[in-house]
């Protein structure tokens, strides 16, 4: 139930961000309570919304379905920063945090736990989960939806900082092509080999529609990736070589989406995809060497199923199955896809029926 203030007039929702070390997953946390907090806007409901950025110990390394409901796989300092008044809502991601967010219910019955992506836990542990293709779960059971594309934070809307970084690309000619790299993520592999195909196939590309190009590598690039990459890489462009120790005024992922004429992605992050088609201008993706020793299996019927409702066994990432789904309904396609520059954008209305149905049942919860 939500909390009434102001004699019952307004009503507001506690919602605890559950964060860690990955920026995609820490992306996904805070876009679906940014879309929840407008949703509940037209409800004339109000949210307090506050990020618990959580650092662990080496307890997080046993499987969830062993631990109980505990902070002790926390630090000491991220332990301290879990105190009442308590939430009404958790939105978590990924496996670290579930027996965080379990305990925090045990505190407090009434919180809610929404979750996102692959728990590696008992579903039924969790009030709501959304998933996305590469995770393979059971999609049709009653808590569980399937999502397109996973929750993604709207485009660069800082008019100043737009501003700053068109004029810095403004010596450069148009169209301009943005690349997005990723890296390597078990089971996927990503070398300087592979960079120099990335560079070789964003060259083929200019070479047909002229511009230039905008590269912004990440944490997972690598040095030695990111430097075969920009050799292969001809003038015109703009290269970003991500640092540890970089100011975020000096990164320019954000208005490299908001300004690029089309993307270049390479298939290894679905929140960085997302982001990519939801502009909904033109986005080719370009695909990851997989793991000769990594197994592929899905869990939609019979005892895989079993096992991953119960939290025994989940099935193994596959991004090729996340990328092939957008690329059957149109909103991407491959790299080396012999597609006109108006294709392969996200339509107007972006299948995000799923998501819509997700922020509705929440809302619900939460109805005086």
């Amino acid at each position: 139930m939500a909390r009434n203030i102001d004699n019952g007039k307004t009503r507001t929702v506690r919602i605890w961000m559950l964060t860690g070390a990955r920026a995609g997953d820490n992306a996904q946390v805070r876009a679906l309570a940014a879309l929840l907090t407008e949703h509940l806007k037209t409800l004339e409901t109000t949210t307090t919304t506050e990020e618990k950025n959580l650092f662990y110990n080496t307890l997080r390394l046993f499987p969830n379905i062993l631990l109980p409901a505990t902070t002790s796989i926390l630090t000491a300092a991220a332990r301290s920063t879990l105190q009442p008044p308590w939430p009404d809502l958790v939105i978590g991601v990924g496996r670290r945090s579930v027996p965080v967010a379990r305990w925090i219910r045990r505190q407090h019955p009434a919180t809610r736990i929404v979750w996102l992506g692959r728990p590696r836990a008992p579903l039924k542990w969790f009030d709501l989960l959304l998933t996305t293709p590469q995770y393979g779960l059971p999609e049709d059971e009653p808590n569980v939806i399937a999502l397109d594309l996973p929750p993604a934070p709207p485009p660069e809307r800082d008019e100043a900082e737009r501003a700053r970084w068109r004029d810095r690309f403004a010596h450069l000619p148009r169209p301009w092509l943005g690349v997005l790299v990723g890296g390597a993520r078990w089971p996927l592999l990503f070398d300087a080999n592979d960079a120099k195909h990335l560079g070789a196939a964003v060259e083929e590309l200019r070479a047909r529609t002229g511009g230039a190009w905008l590269v912004s590598t990440s944490p997972r690039t690598g040095i030695r990736q990111a430097r075969a990459l920009r050799e292969m890489l001809k003038s015109p462009g703009w290269f970003h070589f991500w640092r540890a120790d970089g100011q975020p005024r000096n990164n320019p992922h954000r208005a490299i989406l908001a300004l690029a004429d089309g993307f270049v992605v390479t298939a290894d992050s679905a929140s960085m995809i997302a982001e990519a088609v939801r502009t909904g201008r033109q986005t080719r993706l370009f695909p990851m060497r997989r793991s000769p020793l990594a197994p592929r299996w899905r869990a939609q019927r019979g005892p895989a199923r079993w096992l991953a409702i119960h939290g025994l066994l989940t099935p193994p990432r596959d991004m090729h199955a996340f990328a092939e789904r957008l690329v059957r309904h149109g909103m991407a396609c491959w790299v080396d896809a012999d597609t006109p520059a108006e294709a392969a954008s996200a339509p107007s209305g972006l299948r995000e029926t799923a998501l819509e149905e997700a922020l509705e049942r929440i809302a619900r919860w939460f109805e005086t």
